[in-house]
């Protein structure tokens, strides 16, 4: 069944895949398949330029001692001679640890050895939030104290990032446990009480690293261990975390691993960690500029787009290569588009272009191929479709034979004796008479390319544009070519491939145009829509027409730089075609009215004669991704420049250290014709992405889920769900039938090659899905060594969102891998092998340089030249209150980038990273440093749901600490419970009933009471078979007589102990009633039911997650006398509705009804006061 129900979801995905991309509402529309708005799996940090924290004090940059844990088998046991604390405590580490953990993997633990019991004492580790184990791993503490009746576990506000270095502390002082992630206090509880241990039992406990005595063990590495006989503060983690552990009579143990026997022993069969010798600033975070969640590379983050608004040296001319594909036949006749049209769109194109500092150089290819120009190109028509069963509007075509058959009315039977008899019977030519077995695809019978429609046959009188595209094999690196193709209702207007996309500067890029719309006029700006999106430009429509739901963070509710279109030039406006602002529709979520929405831009669907500029922010966007993705596209052209001023990290009284990231596009070393330099990293380690992929399981016929999409990087839009964009094993199995499972002991494999053989350090593999537990989807990893050998790494535990890392010591040559599964439901993205560090291919790579201006000029000359790759330079020649003005530029042979934006600073004043809070200069807190995801982000702003105190800003996490601050009380339903506004007081339902009934499946007793307020309202849901009943009443199957075939009614009858007058009611979401398949907006009808058990009809309204909970006001007609409400009674249509709540809101100590029965001398009167 659990097959049966992910094909069919994949089924889904395909489907909602087409109708959000190809499919079009509009002629002229676009075809550009739509990103989700959310970023892809963390690339590499080396995809990013990192932001980097400060430098530690000069005394730390003496060598420390890691341990690296396996995994397997490397549990440490702490010495009995070590008195372990009972009463309070604080543990303090520094880890680093793999992708891909156990669930829990304990990093640090004490355990009673003497106990049957295994949950007496503490933990430290990681641990998934998901029931599955495979998704949202956290860090978390977990207590058991002497006399607990259970366990409590806290977790950190976020999951972890692999390969990055984090300070971790855990405290417990007798009544409250916290954990702190880098300094920040991320969670917090005082469930816990009393002593950790009696004196009676010491000599039972034991503290572990790296695990514990069930092998729940840790992969990563560890350093500076402290464990202290106190629950310390925030402010002096904070301190240990900056510096060296001080010595004092709390402090048990602090431990650098020098030697690590001294005070540790291993478990049995176990042995000790691998140790190595690292510096400090090698294991200090990287904080990367990364875009913001709803964009996907660094050219949608705020403060690079900022600077390429502001700065005209950004936006210099850029004069950009583009190839348009001409098809001739063989005579060199039949044209695809013909020369006027070609020069016509070239002219508007640069008209269109020019004046934002953007031209265009036009090379034509014609190409002579009768094959190609007398088969029908389909646009957004995926082949394996066509005959399968089901009308695809999108491959509707005289030439597919109307999709196979599929989109014409059922035929007799009597046709049958026609088939196969020699002849092409146009009346048999469909998938049910087997395309007349064959005749009309012989060339010997029959003009194919008007009769052929099996999608089988080689000459069949359609391909897709992919098929052409492998056909040409046209070098996408060099030029932006330019394809066409036809859709299937002569209305798509193109199909463009984003600058993110793996294929952007392969053969498989480019844009696909209609030729109908190219170069023709009054269609001329569907080109320069197209580019945009080539460009990087969304839809203006994005956050309102394109978003997933009505709670997509994506959605667009003013114009913003981080949501909808990422340009705050350009209004929300929901998809429109009209010169003018759109009128009011129902899917805009509850937005009735748009006012100054771009209908001129070109990035809308309004006509040519409408259409008529980008805007500012769209074109820093455009003049950002040709620097950082298309400069091949380009001729020889300055460097690209460093997108952000310099900072300031240090400063004393004679000098300040300034630090910059590297260029726009990640650059370590200047680039080399035929050389790997751009996948080096600044440690001159290798890295590659697998560059051919195969595997012995059948492929889909649409090339969904087929080995080739794990080649490149990852490129998943959002992970722990179904992705095309990946390989599966039962892609290639008929979606008809129940795929078969991967056979043991074997599984199903994936083979993947890289184009270097090395000695790798490292492999990475992306598995964004998986049907199984953690633990169990990949069964092993094999090494493919040059000298034949395979080396078994084993199984894996997988995170769907977080890649497996695994540390690897091989001293062989490795070419390739193999990825065995027994789940032949998971997905693999891409897989990444890095190689040691100063590796032989980048020996000879050379790094790029950087010119440091002034203003004023140093003493020694107008710039200063820093030639290694440290991105860092100290200026000694500073007077303490004199302005300086700094700007960096990249240096590359003779080429010069244009200078970064200015860093202004007068010596001496203060900056974000001091530690002192500017409010005059936009900071909200200043932890003294530049790192994301502690509160306090690398712009001293405070981050969400922390609140930051003291300076240096101390930050920790609000939401859910338990106590109720002033400024959470309207929003922390955790720490405040439900809000009531002032003079009001809200009853929840004491009783329910409902239209339909299942004690397991659906029961209505579930309303009673308070909501779920904590639980997410869920919106395009598939079904509610995943717990939802719990907290939740829905009209479940399980409770119909017969499985209804037309929209029932659903209902269901809340009722209060106390009648009163109604000033609103309030209803609680568990999901909003739009499925995966239909999306569209559901309503409920309200009605007050009052004590006389008269109905009073408050109308229909529309629900979405986004206005959850739903609150209606009641407003009473004045003429009419005023009545008390018993009951609530709310009726929908919608089987994918579920309520966890319902609520009469009245007036306190202010009843109209008893005021009404009051003699004038009864009332008190405010004025008189009597």
């Amino acid at each position: 069944m659990a097959g049966r129900l992910r094909r069919s979801r994949r089924a889904l995905l395909l489907a909602l895949d087409h109708r959000a991309g190809p499919r079009a509402d509009f002629p002229g529309s676009c075809g550009t398949r739509l990103p989700r708005g959310k970023r892809a799996v963390p690339r590499p940090a080396s995809d990013h330029p990192p932001r980097q924290l400060p430098p530690p004090p000069p005394h730390d940059e003496s060598p420390v001692r890691l341990l690296y844990f396996t995994g397997k088998s490397n549990q440490l046991r702490l010495r009995t001679s070590t008195e372990l604390p009972r009463r309070r405590f604080t543990v303090e580490v520094r880890v680093r640890p793999e992708g891909g953990q156990r669930s829990p993997a304990v990093i640090a633990g004490l355990y009673d050895k003497c106990s049957s019991s295994r949950d007496r004492g503490w933990a430290l580790g990681i641990q998934s939030m998901s029931d599955s184990g495979n998704r949202d791993p956290r860090f978390f503490f977990s207590l058991k104290t002497d006399r607990a009746r259970k366990m409590t576990t806290i977790t950190a506000h976020q999951k972890y990032h692999a390969n990055q270095w984090v300070h971790l502390a855990i405290t417990y002082d007798g009544r409250k446990m916290k954990l702190y992630v880098n300094g920040a206090q991320v969670a917090v509880s005082n469930e816990q009480v009393g002593d950790i241990f009696s004196p009676l039992g010491k000599k039972c406990k034991a503290l572990m690293l790296g695990g514990n005595f069930q092998n729940q063990n840790y992969r990563g590495y560890m350093a500076d261990f402290s464990l202290w006989n106190e629950g310390r503060v925030q402010g002096k983690i904070i301190h240990d975390m900056k510096h060296r552990a001080q010595r004092n009579n709390e402090l048990v143990l602090h431990d650098n691993f020098e030697d690590v026997e001294v005070h540790w022993l291993t478990v049995k069969d176990s042995k000790y960690p691998q140790m190595e010798t690292k510096h400090h600033n090698g294991w200090l975070s990287n904080a990367n500029l990364e875009p913001p969640p709803c964009g996907q590379t660094v050219c949608d983050n705020v403060e690079v787009i900022t600077s390429y608004n502001k700065l005209f040296s950004f936006r210099k001319l850029k004069s950009v290569r583009y190839r348009v594909v001409n098809i001739y036949d063989d005579d060199l006749q039949k044209p695809t588009v013909t020369r006027e049209q070609i020069d016509l769109q070239h002219r508007h194109l640069n008209n269109a272009f020019h004046r934002y500092n953007i031209t265009w150089d036009l090379t034509i290819l014609d190409v002579k191929n009768s094959s190609l120009r007398n088969r029908l190109i389909l646009a957004n028509c995926d082949i394996s479709k066509i005959g399968n069963g089901d009308c695809d509007l999108e491959c509707d075509h005289t030439l597919t034979g109307n999709d196979g058959g599929d989109c014409k009315p059922l035929r007799r039977s009597s046709l049958l004796k026609k088939k196969g008899d020699g002849v092409c019977d146009m009346e048999c030519n469909d998938e049910l008479y087997n395309f007349d077995d064959g005749d009309c695809c012989d060339p010997n019978v029959t003009d194919v390319t008007k009769t052929c429609f099996d999608p089988k046959s080689p000459y069949r009188a359609y391909l897709d544009v992919k098929e052409l595209k492998n056909i040409l094999k046209l070098d996408g690196a060099t030029h932006l070519n330019i394809f066409f193709a036809n859709s299937s209702d002569e209305e798509l207007a193109g199909v463009a491939t984003w600058p993110w996309d793996k294929e952007a500067l392969t053969h498989l890029g480019g844009i696909v145009l209609n030729p109908s719309f190219y170069g023709i006029t009054g269609h001329t700006h569907t080109m320069i829509h197209e580019i945009g999106h080539s460009l990087g430009l969304y839809h203006v429509f994005k956050g309102i027409s394109e978003i997933e739901s009505c709670t997509d963070p994506c959605m667009e509710t003013e114009a913003s730089m981080e949501t909808g279109d990422l340009c705050a030039d350009t209004n929300p406006t929901p998809k429109n075609k009209q010169c003018k602002d759109p009128d009011p529709g129902n899917d805009t979520c509850g937005f009735g009215h748009f006012v100054n929405t771009p209908f001129f831009n070109y990035m809308s669907y309004a006509d040519d004669d409408c259409t008529n500029s980008f805007s500012p922010n769209q074109v820093a966007r455009m003049h950002c991704y040709l620097d950082l993705v298309y400069q091949s596209w380009q001729p020889p052209t300055k460097p690209p420049p460093i997108p952000i001023a310099p900072e300031i990290i240090h400063q004393s009284a004679g000098s300040v250290i300034l630090h910059w990231l590297h260029p726009i596009n990640g650059q370590f070393y200047e680039r080399e014709l035929g050389s790997v330099c751009d996948a080096c990293t600044e440690h001159r380690a290798l890295v590659q992405y697998a560059y051919n992929a195969s595997s012995p399981r059948p492929c889909d016929p649409s090339g969904h889920w087929s080995p080739r999409e794990a080649e490149g990087p990852p490129d998943v839009e959002q992970p722990c769900e179904n992705s095309v964009r990946t390989w599966s094993p039962d892609a290639g199995v008929d979606e008809k039938t129940v795929p078969p499972e991967c056979p043991e002991p074997q599984g199903c494999y994936l083979e993947l090659e890289f184009r270097h053989a090395l000695i790798p350090d490292s492999l990475t593999v992306w598995v964004t899905f998986t049907e199984w537990i953690a633990h169990g989807a990949i069964h092993n990893i094999k090494l493919l060594t040059v000298s034949g050998k395979e080396i078994s790494l084993g199984p894996q535990n997988v995170f769907c969102d977080i890649p497996i890392t695994v540390k690897l010591t091989v001293s062989e040559e490795v070419y390739g891998i193999q990825i065995f599964t027994l789940d032949e439901h998971l997905e693999i993205d891409a897989a990444m092998l890095t190689s040691a560090p100063q590796n032989t291919f980048c020996k000879e790579c050379t790094p790029i340089r950087y010119k440091i201006t002034r203003d004023p000029p140093f003493k020694v000359g107008p710039d200063f030249l820093v030639k290694d790759l440290s991105r860092r330079f100290e200026d000694a020649d500073v007077k303490p209150g004199t302005l300086y003005t700094y700007q960096v530029a990249v240096v590359m042979g003779f080429d010069e980038s244009e200078p970064s934006p200015e860093l202004k600073h007068v010596h001496g004043a203060a900056y974000c990273g001091d530690g002192l809070i500017q409010t005059d200069q936009g900071e909200e807190c200043d932890d003294r440093n530049k790192m994301n995801g502690d509160g306090c982000s690398s712009l001293c702003r405070q981050e969400s749901s922390f609140n930051c105190v003291d300076e240096p800003s101390r930050c920790y996490f609000h939401d859910g600490d338990g106590v109720c601050e002033d400024f959470e009380k309207m929003t922390s339903v955790r720490d405040c419970g439900l809000y009531t506004p002032s003079g009001f007081v809200d009853q929840w339902a004491n009783n329910v009933t409902v239209s339909h009934h299942d004690d397991q499946y659906c029961p209505g007793w579930v309303i009673i009471g308070h909501p779920a307020a904590t639980k997410v309202c869920k919106t395009r849901v598939i079904d509610l078979s995943d717990g939802v009943s719990q907290y939740a009443w829905f009209p479940c199957l399980e409770a119909f007589h017969n499985i209804p075939y037309f929209r029932a009614k659903y209902w269901l009858k809340a009722y209060f102990a106390q009648p009163m007058v109604a000033a609103a009611v309030i209803v609680h979401l568990a999901t909003d009633g739009s499925s995966l398949i239909d999306q569209r907006q559901e309503s409920i009808a309200v009605q007050l039911v009052d004590t006389k058990d008269q109905n009073h009809n408050l109308g229909m309204h529309l629900l979405n997650c986004r206005n959850n909970p739903l609150v209606i006001p009641v407003i009473h007609d004045l003429s009419q006398p005023f009545y008390r409400t018993s009951a609530i009674l709310i009726t929908f249509h919608s089987l994918y509705v579920a309520i966890s709540g319902v609520a009469l809101r009245s007036f306190h100590n202010f009843d109209p009804i008893t005021i009404s029965s009051c003699q004038s001398s009864e009332m008190y009167s405010p004025t008189e006061q009597r």
